[in-house]
This record gives structure tokens, C-alpha cells and sequence, in this order.
């Protein structure tokens, strides 16, 4: 590992972890408050006993004050029996007035000390509620501090397809560098297709060569197009693959007997031709259909005996205009493809593509934009008959096919289609969302991811596909603001008088004033149905964002992540994924 750095050893030993993941979603702590934070202990006064003591009935009253008014003159004229007769009633009066009020102190003395207890008690359940409250805030803020936060966003319905829509050259990279890792970690075999013409494997090479994973890179188109990539397919298995490429030039809909003719014409030169098949050297045998073969030049491509064949084949091809213009299309095709720029590599055969923990990278590049258009077909049509034929393993892994939306909603659908026959995992990267292709969106067995799109339509297709719910949102503020002001004057006079001669005067003089102030506010929230996620907001994800919609027996999900391979150097992140709610 020398001349790695020590961040991405690490990124890389963390992708490779075996967890197969597009990518993490953030889920932020919420701390949980105490369930009586709003419940304190309420203090309330206990009910104190009220004296209902008062004055003697007046008869009573007048009894009581006379039998002491008696027993102090008995008492000064010395007849001490006479002044006990008197005083003894009037002292069972005093106790019948004294009693109540004895006994509302009793009372009163015990319920002060009651209540005294109770605030006691009261004091301690307050004490003792504002401890729990302020040692469960603690430990949730600790709770908190340590939660975790990033969890690996996995496929609960264990889709054989997934589709990705939008994104740039660099969250393609991290997705395949992020999902790619776990894979290839799993054992399972990864194999890309790139036809995107932005290197889209690089950062997963560069963590696979760290872990040491097995890396097969080939670049097309090179001297092995097409011997290699045909792998000793018949002439007539062979003229049909290219066929099929050709006619995903022409517009969807068009004459569907050109296909045919098309192979008839390719079949006519591919029997009629040794080995080793090259473009140029289908090129030169439909020269020599079109009649516009130079048999002098140095060196010939072809053979004497090849081209004696070749031109007997002329009148079973056939000379009507139609034939004629075909002939002129595929040999316009063939000879753009033979004069590509030559690369000495070798392709694996198809049973090396899906390798048990092995990484395989086939990409096409070309500075002339439609040659590389057709070498795109032809390459994706190769693969897509391979898997026909049963020449890949299934359940070895997974292929991933990376700017293939210019090949058409048919050709994508034929090769989802197939590999889910042939027991492969596909995935398909697709920049865009084009109105031909947004059929493919929520396919059978089918996950969808959305990144970046920058286009407006292209977001609102995207949003309209993850769909609409109910939420409640605040429409209304409101704020009224009243003061009102009162001011007032009253006078009166009066005069009187009396038959004795008396006589009364009198006024009155009063002034009154008030003043009021309101406010009062508002607010209003109303019950819409909108979309679940913005198209804005798919339009401002940033370039490792993603949205994914998954499809389970139970319900649908959609959940926000990020492909980010250095999230695994962030702290808090989970290494399994988090638990259904």
C-alpha cells in the first residue's frame, strides 16, 4: 500500500466492510423529555379551620351581664351564697361562649402543623422532581452526544434492478465507489459498463487497488473489436448483435424490416470471411458488394479465396435500391468503426466478466462523438446477447451499466429484462429523465434512485414519481391591534329645606376617564396535498445526494442519503442499518 494515503486506506477499509449500502442517511438525535417536565409538583394549601364564634344572642346577653352586675353586689354586701347563686349560671354562659373558641385553636394549632408536613413533604417531592428532571436532561444530552447519526441506506425489498436518474460524473463515482465496495467486499463479482465517457470507476479502482481487489480494465474500441467481444459467436449470431446495434440508430418506430435486411447483408459478408473478423475487414467485403473494391491497393484486407466468395455473393445479395441503401448504411457504420484509434488489449471472455470478488471495467471513449455513439450499441448489444445465451453465471454479482439512456427505452428494456432472466443484478445510470425513458421509472423488481437533476421538467417528472401526500401547512398570520380611549364630566346640585326652617345645599363635581389597549393574534393551518419532495429540492441536492424510492409488500419508502465514500471518516456512523421504525 505504499504511496497511499492514510485517508484513503482508511475510507477504503471502511467501504469494504461487507455491508452492502448505496450510501448513509443522517438521522439527527432527538433528546426525549422527562415525561413529567411540565407536571412540578403543585403546592396546595390544605383547608384551615374557620372560627364560628361571635356575640351572645341579646336576650342571652342581657341575662349574662345582669347575673354579674348581681353577683358583685351580693359580693360587696357580703352575702357570698346569694352572690354564688348569681355567678354560677353566668359562668356556664361564659364556657358556652368561650368553648367554641378553645376548641377553633385546638383545631387551628393542629392544622398549622398539618400543613406544616405537607409543605415538608411538598418541598421534598419538588426537590426530588427537579433531581430527576435535571439528571434525565443530562443523560439525554449524553445520549445525544453519542448517538449515532450516519446509518447505511440499504434495499429492504432486495430489488434485481435499480435505477439511478441524474447525477454528475462524481456522485456516480462515489455511488459505484460506496456500493461497489461492500459488493466486492460480499465476495460478489462488480462489472461496469461505462458509457458515459466520465471514468465513473475511478474512485472504486483506486479503493479496490488498496484492498488489493482484482481489477480487470479494458477500453474499447481496440484491435480485439469485434473477434473478441463476438467470443467465437456464429457468422449468423454475430450479423444479428450487429443488426440489432444498427437499428437503435434509426428512430423508434421506423421500418422494422431494415433490421432483417440489415442482417442478411452482414450475414452475407461474415460467413464469406476467415478469420480473424475485424470492421475493417467487413468493411472491405461490403466494398466488394458495393462494387467499389480496389483489389490493387497493398495490403488488401482481404484474401483472394475471400474475395472470389464475396463476389459470387454479389447477385444473391441483391441490386434493388433498397438493398443498395442498406448496403451504403452499413458500410458507412462499419468503416467509421475500422477507423477508430486501435488499442493492443485483450477483452476477458463473458465467464471472466462476473468474477467472485473481482472488478471488471469495460468503457468506451472517442473523440468522434457518433462513432463512439455506435460502438456503444455494439458493445451493449454484445453483452445483451451474451446474457441471452447463458454465458454469464448468474447470482455472480452485479453489472452496472452507466450512460445508456441514448440506447432507447426498448434496448434498456431488453436488457433489464434478460439479466433478470439470466439471475443478474442490473443497475442503470442515466443522466437524464427523457420523456422516452420515463416509462422505466418504477419498473417490475425495481428500485429507483434520484440524484441531481438539473432540469426543471426533469425534477417535476421526478417528483410527480415519488408522489403526493397530505400535510398541514400555516397559511394565515394574523395580528390585531385595538386602543380605545374615554374621557367624562358629570356635575349635580341640589337645594332643600324643612316646615322647622331648615335648609340643605348641595353639588357634586366628577370626572372620569378609561383607556383600553388589545391585541389579539392569530394563525390559521390548513390541511394540502402536495408533493412529498420539492422538485426543487431535487434540483438543489448536492452531487452526492440521493433519493431513494423503494417499494416493499408493506409500504413505499423514500429517504434522503448521501453516496459520499468520507462519511465513513465522519464520527457516529453506524455500521448496520437502521431499524424500521
Amino acid at each position: 500500500m505504499e504511496g497511499k494515503s492514510d485517508a484513503s486506506v482508511e475510507i477504503s477499509a471502511r467501504v469494504f466492510d461487507g455491508v452492502e449500502k448505496l450510501g448513509w442517511e443522517y438521522i439527527h438525535p432527538v433528546p426525549h423529555p422527562h415525561p413529567d417536565r411540565d407536571n412540578p409538583p403543585v403546592w396546595h394549601d390544605p383547608p384551615m379551620p374557620i372560627y364560628r364564634g361571635g356575640a351572645l344572642p341579646p336576650l342571652l346577653g342581657c341575662v349574662f351581664s345582669g347575673m354579674l352586675v348581681a353577683g358583685a353586689l351580693f359580693s360587696v354586701l357580703g352575702s357570698f351564697v346569694v352572690a354564688a347563686v348569681a355567678w354560677i349560671p353566668a359562668g356556664i354562659i361564659l364556657i358556652l361562649r368561650v368553648a367554641p373558641y378553645l376548641e377553633y385553636k385546638w383545631k387551628a394549632s393542629v392544622a398549622k402543623q398539618k400543613r406544616e408536613e405537607l409543605r415538608s413533604a411538598h418541598e421534598a417531592a419538588f426537590e426530588r422532581w427537579k433531581r430527576d428532571v435535571l439528571a434525565h436532561d443530562a443523560a439525554e444530552r449524553r445520549r445525544v452526544d453519542e448517538a449515532l447519526r450516519w446509518f447505511p441506506v440499504h434495499l429492504v425489498s432486495r430489488p434485481r434492478r435499480v435505477d439511478v436518474y441524474g447525477g454528475t460524473a462524481d456522485g456516480w463515482a462515489a455511488l459505484l465507489a460506496t456500493l461497489g465496495g461492500s459488493l466486492l467486499a460480499n465476495g460478489k463479482g462488480l462489472w461496469l459498463l461505462d458509457l458515459s465517457h466520465q471514468t465513473v470507476g475511478r474512485e472504486l479502482t483506486a479503493l479496490a487497488d488498496v484492498q488489493r481487489v482484482p481489477v480487470a480494465r479494458v477500453e474499447l474500441p481496440s484491435t480485439s473489436v469485434p473477434p473478441d467481444l463476438a467470443w467465437g459467436l456464429a457468422a449468423d449470431e454475430l450479423a444479428e448483435v450487429l443488426a440489432e446495434a444498427l437499428s437503435t440508430l434509426r428512430p423508434e418506430g421506423a421500418d422494422v424490416d431494415l433490421r432483417a435486411t440489415d442482417a442478411s447483408i452482414l450475414h452475407s459478408v461474415l460467413e464469406r470471411l476467415d478469420a480473424p473478423v475485424t470492421f475493417g475487414r467487413i468493411a472491405s467485403g461490403l466494398e466488394v458488394l458495393l462494387r467499389v473494391h480496389e483489389p490493387d491497393r497493398a495490403p488488401d484486407p482481404l484474401t483472394p479465396s475471400e474475395l472470389d466468395r464475396l463476389t459470387a455473393a454479389i447477385d444473391v445479395v441483391g441490386q434493388s435500391d433498397r438493398i443498395q441503401n442498406e448496403l451504403r448504411f452499413v458500410y458507412d457504420v462499419t468503416r467509421l468503426l475500422a477507423r477508430a484509434q486501435q488499442n493492443p488489449v485483450t477483452v476477458p471472455a463473458p465467464d471472466q466478466w462476473l468474477v467472485p470478488g473481482q472488478l471488471t471495467i469495460l468503457s468506451t471513449h472517442d473523440a468522434t462523438e457518433r462513432r463512439k455513439d455506435v460502438m456503444d450499441r455494439v458493445v451493449f448489444f454484445l453483452v445483451l446477447h451474451q446474457l441471452r445465451r447463458g454465458r454469464v453465471p448468474a447470482n455472480a454479482g452485479t453489472l452496472v451499466i452507466a450512460g445508456a439512456e441514448h440506447l432507447g427505452r426498448s434496448a434498456l428494456e431488453a436488457m433489464a429484462r434478460q439479466a433478470r432472466i439470466a439471475g443478474v443484478r442490473l443497475m442503470l445510470l442515466m443522466t437524464h429523465v427523457r420523456e422516452d425513458i420515463r416509462p422505466l421509472l418504477g419498473g417490475q423488481d425495481s428500485a429507483t434512485v434520484l440524484m441531481r437533476l438539473g432540469n426543471a421538467e426533469e425534477a417535476k417528472a421526478a417528483a410527480e414519481f415519488i408522489g403526493q401526500g397530505h400535510k398541514f401547512v400555516m397559511n394565515q398570520l394574523t395580528r390585531q391591534v385595538g386602543e380605545s380611549h374615554s374621557k367624562g364630566r358629570s356635575y349635580s346640585y341640589g337645594e332643600g329645606g324643612s316646615e322647622t326652617g331648615g335648609w340643605s345645599t348641595s353639588w357634586q363635581d366628577s370626572v372620569n376617564s378609561s383607556s383600553t389597549d388589545s391585541v389579539t393574534r392569530g394563525k390559521t393551518v390548513s390541511r394540502v396535498y402536495e408533493f412529498t419532495v420539492e422538485p426543487t429540492q431535487i434540483q438543489s441536492l448536492p452531487p452526492t445526494g440521493l433519493i431513494l424510492i423503494e417499494t416493499n409488500p408493506q409500504s413505499r419508502r423514500v429517504l434522503f442519503g448521501d453516496c459520499n465514500p468520507a462519511v465513513t471518516l465522519l464520527p457516529h456512523v453506524a455500521d448496520a442499518p437502521r431499524l424500521p421504525e
